[in-house]
């Protein structure tokens, strides 16, 4: 039975190394054959998980004794690490083929290295002038006109990276490319390090890190499409972690860092209220609010905060993809007005998203760990629902926080969020709400029935126990 795993483990890790190599070698308008592909490589995560979660339960030793024990007392979690590394190292020269936000990020990152205020200057005006910036003609004719004619929402030290990997690339995208890539995969492998921690804190078994780390949409939408979110939720699951251990100076820094890269971890922040005592909670809110403004000072102007809200709220007032609750609002607001209401959507939107976490932060016994870990992760999904703009790299933190609960709608998420890529597939980019509706009736459906699967389970307990 152990060679009979190791061998199946083996053949699955060979066959999904294949897969990532056809997967890359197709378009984003090539929806049905990217999409099969897609659907393989989430067998093969299924199979990954229930060959790890025997082998584990068995305790059957799947490698040499030479190969375990340094870090890990299981040879699972070597074999995880081992196939999630070997997958996106498959990735490391390949461009990405379902976004091409990576040429903002290098443009960002070249401005930053030749002096421009990244916050201050649009691609499009940098163009008319005289610029120094390498490979400027191509960068912005590949980024694209949304991106070329609006500032950059990326917060400071998103920025920092960005100009890092420009410096370490040089003149070379290529090479940019590619040093954006390595920051993403370490980030990945704290992440594997780090969770396996808090799923030993927590109590729970350790080869769940697995439904993050060998998860396609994690390796396809981070590593493969160059999206920073796995840092940020690398950040943020350091801040839990010693959230739990009581080190809140570490709880504060690592926020504060995570919101530096991306602003939506503030989401999280009123829910450690009842966690910490008033006097703790105050601190943190302060240490984080003082790290964040220092880290904004480098870039500070007069137009800073006009630029740089102006450029946030496009995304709710603006922008629109992929929605839920706001298209159905769209469709009732084109009834009774005649026009799209995307402007007034987007300021209550996140007005009843504030209130709904305010809600969750003061009704939910969040100084118990599991508790607190759930309530992120059902803050972060309200916040989707009602999002007028839901790209698929979003779900990366909720989804990494979900595998330390007992839910798992965010896994069956991160497998039919791919259906939103159908928009990509017809020259007009036309959404398909059909398929949007489909997408999110079968998460809305999982959501529903672990709610009340597990609603059912704690009644039946409480009554035995009775």
């Amino acid at each position: 039975m152990k060679q009979k795993l190791g061998n199946i483990f083996g053949i699955i890790s060979i066959i999904s190394a294949v897969l990532y190599a056809v997967f890359f070698s197709l378009s984003r308008k090539q929806f049905t054959e990217t999409l099969f592909v897609y659907s393989f490589l989430f067998l093969c995560l299924y199979a990954c998980y229930k060959v790890s979660k025997q082998a584990f339960q068995m305790n059957y030793r799947l490698l040499s004794k030479k190969w375990t024990g340094r870090f890990f007392n299981s040879d699972v979690l070597v074999l995880v690490l081992a196939v999630g590394v070997m997958c996106r190292l498959l990735l490391l020269t390949y461009t990405p083929n379902l976004s091409q936000d990576f040429f903002r990020f290098i443009w960002d990152g070249r401005q930053l290295l030749e002096g421009y205020n990244p916050y201050l200057y649009l691609p499009d005006e940098v163009m008319r002038s005289d610029t120094s910036i390498p490979n400027a003609a191509y960068l912005h004719a590949n980024m694209g006109e949304l991106s070329s004619g609006h500032y950059t929402n990326y917060p400071p030290l998103n920025q920092l990276f960005f100009a890092a990997a420009a410096f370490l690339g040089g003149k070379s995208v290529f090479a940019t490319m590619l040093w954006m890539r390595v920051f993403i995969i370490i980030a990945d492998v704290g992440i594997f390090f780090y969770g396996i921690k808090l799923l030993k804190l927590l109590g729970k078994s350790p080869y769940l890190i697995l439904l993050y780390f060998l998860n396609p949409f994690v390796v396809i939408e981070l590593t493969g499409n160059l999206h920073f979110d796995g840092m940020v939720a690398f950040l943020l699951l350091l801040s839990v972690y010693y959230l739990l251990k009581s080190q809140q100076i570490k709880t504060a820094l690592f926020l504060a860092y995570g919101v530096l890269l991306k602003l939506t971890p503030l989401i999280v922040l009123p829910l450690l209220f009842r966690k910490l005592d008033w006097k703790r909670a105050s601190f943190l809110y302060l240490a984080v609010g003082a790290i964040v403004l220092i880290g904004f000072l480098p870039f500070y102007s007069n137009d800073l905060i006009e630029k740089y809200s102006a450029s946030v709220a496009l995304w709710f007032g603006n922008f629109e993809f992929n929605a839920s609750v706001f298209y159905v609002i769209r469709a009732i607001g084109y009834e009774f007005t005649g026009y799209n209401v995307i402007e007034t959507a987007g300021v209550l939107l996140p007005m009843i998203t504030f209130l709904s976490v305010l809600f969750i932060a003061l009704k939910r016994k969040n100084e118990i760990p599991e508790v607190l870990l759930s309530s992120i992760v059902f803050s972060f999904f309200i916040y989707l629902l009602l999002s007028t703009t839901v790209h698929p790299w979003y779900l990366t933190i909720p989804l990494l926080f979900s595998i330390f609960t007992r839910y798992r709608f965010m896994l069956v998420w991160s497998f039919v969020v791919f259906l939103s890529y159908y928009t990509y597939s017809n020259s007009q980019f036309t959404e398909n709400l059909v398929v949007v509706g489909l997408e999110y009736a079968v998460v809305g459906a999982v959501f529903l029935w672990e709610i009340l699967y597990f609603k059912k389970n704690n009644l039946q307990k409480k009554l035995k126990s009775v």
